[in-house]
């Protein structure tokens, strides 16, 4: 039987040889002799296989020959005149006559094994012939320990995910003990304050203490959302005509420095945060926590692109990322890169550091309005 020749050739010594010896090292198997030459063979091949190469693997190949007498500089021109060879005609009519190109970023181990059962599918003089018993016990215990290998692979990959959700659950657990226990806390100590504003907003206009306002929490879900009223009784009807005079046009939220419906008393409890205080009893109840991003109102939740959206993922908080540094002084754009920071970083560490840094930014009342 006439032997099966395989011609390797391409830019690189060192890549052509290693491929080659891949393939003959797969190819020994087989009954059927293979000859894998990287020199040009007597009479036609049965295969031609052309192993392309980037410029570092010749670079690679430049230091080894500059090792051994060269230069440098006659390593960089020589490069220079194989990357022009590679370019030209000459070099272009070689790779159209190989039946098989590996590419330059193809992994060799990988190329070989696919060049191995191209070879086998292709060859009548292969298909025709049958492994040896032994051989065949060979393929299955390898096809059994791989099998063996990907079960193995398996069973550690649901492991780390157990583990990695046990951790998820557990900072989960002490994020809501946290939040139940400083909120409970909070409203109790706080519940002067709380007296002492209710009863001035109350002396000022007569009107309802608090604005409850629908929001929009984790996954969509709606909550009412308390906040000591700090505008006019028809604040709601005058926003839509003040919607031209805001101070970003365009932007999904809307706000105004200088907005005439929020009262005297108002502006104090705004500029220190002392309207958000009742959402403490959103946080105890479970539809805010004490960290996270800001729940917004429906209006600007039909709003949102797909990324946006990306802040629903979460329990809504008091405080965040874009809350201690520089609160609506930063567009809205900006707001949503902050929480989605938040929200692929977040852990009890973090959601402490943002508790501390709150405590300034409320103090300074800086973004504040």
């Amino acid at each position: 039987m006439e032997d099966y020749v395989i011609a390797a050739a391409g830019p690189s010594k060192e890549r052509t040889a290693r491929f080659a010896a891949l393939l003959s090292g797969k190819l020994e198997s087989y009954e059927r002799k293979y000859r894998v030459m990287t020199d040009k063979p007597e009479g036609k091949p049965s295969l031609r296989i052309y192993i392309d190469a980037d410029t570092r693997d010749l670079a690679l190949e430049a230091l080894q020959d500059q090792r051994s007498g060269q230069s440098l500089a006659q390593q960089v021109e020589r490069i220079v005149k194989e990357e022009q060879q590679r370019s030209g005609d000459a070099q272009r009519r070689k790779q159209d006559a190989a039946d098989i190109i590996i590419g330059p970023q193809e992994n060799l181990d990988e190329a070989s094994s696919g060049v191995v059962r191209y070879i086998i599918r292709t060859d009548p003089a292969a298909a025709a012939q049958r492994l040896h018993q032994e051989q065949r016990q060979r393929r299955i215990d390898e096809m059994i320990r791989q099998y063996e290998q990907s079960r193995a692979t398996a069973r550690k990959a649901r492991v780390k995910r157990a583990l990695w959700m046990g951790v998820i659950r557990a900072t989960l657990a002490v994020k809501r003990f946290i939040d139940i226990a400083a909120s409970l806390a909070a409203l109790i100590l706080l519940s002067p304050l709380f007296a002492a504003v209710a009863l001035i907003i109350k002396l000022t206009d007569g009107g309802p203490v608090f604005y409850v306002q629908e929001r929009i929490g984790r996954q969509g879900k709606s909550f009412p959302f308390p906040k000591f009223r700090s505008m006019v009784l028809n604040a709601d009807q005058m926003k839509d005509l003040l919607l031209k005079d805001a101070d970003r046009q365009g932007d999904v939220t809307f706000k105004m420095k200088r907005d005439p419906r929020v009262t005297r008393i108002g502006r104090f409890i705004r500029r220190f945060s002392i309207d958000e205080l009742p959402q403490l009893w959103c946080v105890l109840k479970g539809d805010m926590s004490l960290v996270g991003p800001r729940p917004p109102v429906p209006r600007e939740v039909a709003l949102y692109t797909q990324e946006d959206r990306r802040r629903l993922e979460v329990t809504p908080g008091l405080t965040g990322i874009w809350q201690v540094s520089g609160r609506a002084d930063i567009e809205f754009k900006k707001q949503v890169e902050l929480d989605v920071l938040y929200i692929e970083s977040h852990g009890i560490l973090l959601d402490i550091l943002l508790l501390l840094k709150t405590v300034p930014a409320v103090f300074t009342g800086r973004g504040a309005y």
